[in-house]
């Protein structure tokens, strides 16, 4: 290449890129974008492929080709793109050990290296890495994963079995704030549930009245043991503002989401939120999406800013908030 030329990385269309070179951008899934330095024929001489959950603010580096001489070149165009989409930070794994050094990312002894591109959200709490095994453990492992540095499936499980109320569209469901209290504070932390639901929720998960009961009656029993030790339970939403002073003096909260704006689809989902700086809240997600061929670097320490954070908190019709403060 010639010196006289500039050498610049604009985005470009996936399909110009080599054949297999990125993933399927799925409608309804994370953003694939791509950005090349491209020869006057336009057909990419350096590129990098990018992923970017809808939600989250940090934006994964999925593939990587550059000459020497255009990896700087292709760095500066990558740090550009996220620039223009307001993204807070970089990431990539392992294998694309080129773009970690081209774009001077740091190790985190995560299995991924990253580099800020605002400043850094300390990792307070050493959360574990660990997703969930079944469809309907999310609020085991949130929980679980505030706890210790690592989880096991044994205790995935025996969580799971300890406080599930729902029965769910195809079998068993997931775990009631009720339950998820009793769990926290039998495992020895201090939590309070703000929860504004005056009655059962989540019975849309149900089919029959007959499951409607049975999740009505367990709800019931978890309230009433709640009750009897005296744990707090705030009966109300929990103000953005208050959930924000919470995480960042420390405290961790499980948040219950709709996962309508993550995936496109309407579920309920536990999250667990670990730190919070400058309007950012660093979530960690129990769920992987095998449709996105997600990693660990998709929904470990993932930034997420707080209004976004604040519209993911809402589940059903009304809207129903649920959130677990952890001290």
């Amino acid at each position: 290449m010639s010196e006289t030329i500039a050498l610049k990385a604009r985005p470009i269309p996936l399909e110009h890129l080599p054949e297999g070179a990125a993933q399927p951008q799925l409608p309804d899934q994370a953003r694939i974008s791509a950005v090349a330095i491209t020869g006057p024929d336009g057909a990419p001489l350096a590129w990098a492929v990018l992923r970017q959950r809808r939600t989250a603010e940090v934006i994964h580096v999925t593939g990587w080709s550059a000459p020497a001489d255009m990896g700087e070149a292709l760095a500066r165009g990558v740090v550009d793109e996220a620039t223009r989409r307001d993204a807070a930070l970089l990431r990539a794994t392992p294998d694309q050990s080129a773009a970690i050094s081209a774009l001077k990312m740091e190790d985190t002894g995560r299995n991924y290296a990253q580099r800020w591109l605002i400043a850094p959200i300390p990792l307070v709490h050493p959360v574990a890495q660990y997703n969930q095994s079944t469809g309907f453990t999310c609020g085991p492992v949130a929980l679980l994963s505030a706890l210790a540095p690592e989880v096991s499936r044994h205790d995935e499980i025996a969580l799971w079995r300890e406080a599930t109320s729902v029965v769910s569209l195809n079998g068993p469901g997931g775990c009631d704030p009720y339950g998820m209290l009793l769990a926290a504070t039998k495992r020895g932390l201090t939590a309070e549930l703000f929860f504004d639901a005056p009655g059962p929720i989540l019975l849309d998960r149900v089919t029959s009245e007959e499951k409607r009961d049975l999740v009505t009656f367990v709800q019931k029993e978890f309230k009433e043991q709640v009750a009897e030790q005296g744990l707090k339970v705030t009966a109300g939403h929990l103000p953005l503002a208050d959930l924000t002073a919470a995480v960042e003096g420390g405290a961790m909260a499980i948040l219950l989401i709709d996962q309508i704006l993550t995936h496109d689809h309407h579920a309920p989902h536990w999250i667990l939120v670990h730190a919070a700086r400058d309007g950012l809240f660093l979530v960690n997600d129990p769920w992987l999406e095998p449709r996105d061929l997600e990693t660990l670097a998709d929904v470990d320490c993932i930034p997420i800013r707080g209004e976004v954070l604040y519209r993911m908190g809402a589940w059903g019709d009304p809207a129903r908030h649920a959130v677990l403060i952890l001290r």
